[in-house]
């Protein structure tokens, strides 16, 4: 499950890390009360909110209510704005980031920490691997591996001393609330020399929910509803499930064990799978024209996984979709296909003439290593 950065900076501060957890906006709110300038944030399951003008920051109390009113009306990468969050103004002299995933190859939990936050870390872990640490805390937190990992960075005593207590909070964080992962991006140097969380990712692993308490402060009951892409799979008959908004695969499968086994696959050779979609049975070239178009539309995907079978479906009429939709939105993303089956030459024929990567005999494994480039075609 995936909180909202209320909810996440709420967590942190039960455990003790510094952060600015602010409130959330209410129209009976007395504005005259807000220390000026504060920022107006918006509480949404998606990344890049700054981007996509959901982040500003306000001087006066006509400028807050100018603001809640237009980022409440946002839909950032498909979802739409949920909540808006009211935080103190932070004055920033130096960003961080500090946080613990889930490596499932490695079956770890693995502190990541650098001193260029503020920044897409995937982007930086791909571009610039040595300005980013890895450390192994599945035991829990190793300080004097820390600080000796961290000592590239040339930081002074006062900042270490810090880093090292919260890198021990948002551990013992990390394991009592069986969360999967809990980031701080970035942390702040404010102008007294005091580390503070300003923005949160907290998820927690949904099996272990019934163990948790209620953390959640902003209701639920309206997403499934109110989400853009499920609403377009449903009309067009698909079983759509958006699990990462932050994940960059699109996924489209001929059958649900499938898509679950891709969606681990995907997982397993380090890449982040965006949604789960499932063709279903009785698939028409509308359907599949539907499936692609909603990925291939998808600001968030950066790279379309097709994995279908061909039994009570066929491959050359799903081929047909798949490509038209290619056709008509553009296909600047990466495209690999896997497609067995009945009709499988005709798909394979149609689906090279569109210009797709194809694993044809190989393996979903193959198809997933190609798409994230990690092996050439089979």
């Amino acid at each position: 499950m995936d909180f909202y950065e209320i909810e996440g900076k709420t967590q942190y501060k039960r455990f003790g890390i510094p952060t600015d957890v602010g409130a959330l906006y209410t129209d009976d709110m007395d504005l005259a009360a807000v220390e000026y300038p504060c920022v107006v944030k918006a509480q949404v399951l998606a990344g890049h909110r700054g981007q996509a003008g959901g982040v500003k920051i306000a001087r006066t109390p006509e400028q807050l209510a100018d603001y809640a009113r237009t980022i409440s009306g946002l839909v950032i990468s498909g979802r739409p704005v949920q909540a808006i969050l009211i935080a103190p103004m932070v004055h920033i002299t130096r960003e961080f980031y500090m946080g613990i995933t889930l490596d499932r190859v490695a079956r770890q939990a693995v502190m990541l920490f650098t001193a260029f936050g503020g920044m897409d870390i995937e982007e930086l872990a791909a571009t610039s691997p040595e300005k980013l640490i890895r450390l192994d805390c599945t035991s829990g937190f190793d300080a004097a591996a820390f600080a000796r990992a961290a000592s590239v960075f040339g930081l002074d005593d006062a900042i270490m001393s810090q880093l090292l207590d919260i890198g021990s909070k948002l551990t013992t964080m990390y394991f009592e609330l069986d969360a999967t992962t809990a980031e701080i991006n970035p942390l702040v140097v404010n102008e007294k020399g005091i580390l503070t969380a300003i923005d949160s990712k907290l998820v927690i692993d949904d099996n272990a929910l019934y163990r948790q308490g209620d953390y959640t402060l902003i209701p639920r009951k309206a997403i499934k509803s109110e989400d853009i892409s499920a609403r377009e799979a449903e009309s067009a008959g698909l079983s759509y499930v958006e699990l990462d908004p932050d994940g960059d695969v699109g996924l489209m499968a001929g059958g649900a064990g499938l898509g679950m086994l891709t969606v681990d696959t995907i997982g397993y050779y380090g890449g982040k799978p965006h949604n789960f979609l499932d063709l279903g049975g009785g698939v028409t070239a509308e359907k599949t024209y539907a499936a692609m178009e909603l990925l291939l539309k998808n600001p968030s995907i950066k790279s379309i996984l097709v994995n279908i079978f061909g039994g009570i479906n066929n491959c050359d009429i799903m081929s047909q979709g798949i490509v038209a939709a290619m056709r008509d939105f553009g296909c600047g993303k990466r495209v690999v296909v896997k497609s067995r089956g009945h009709g499988q030459e005709e798909g394979w024929k149609r689906f090279e003439q569109a210009g797709c990567l194809q694993v044809k005999y190989g393996s979903t494994d193959d198809a997933v290593k190609l798409l994230l480039g990690k092996e050439g075609a089979k």
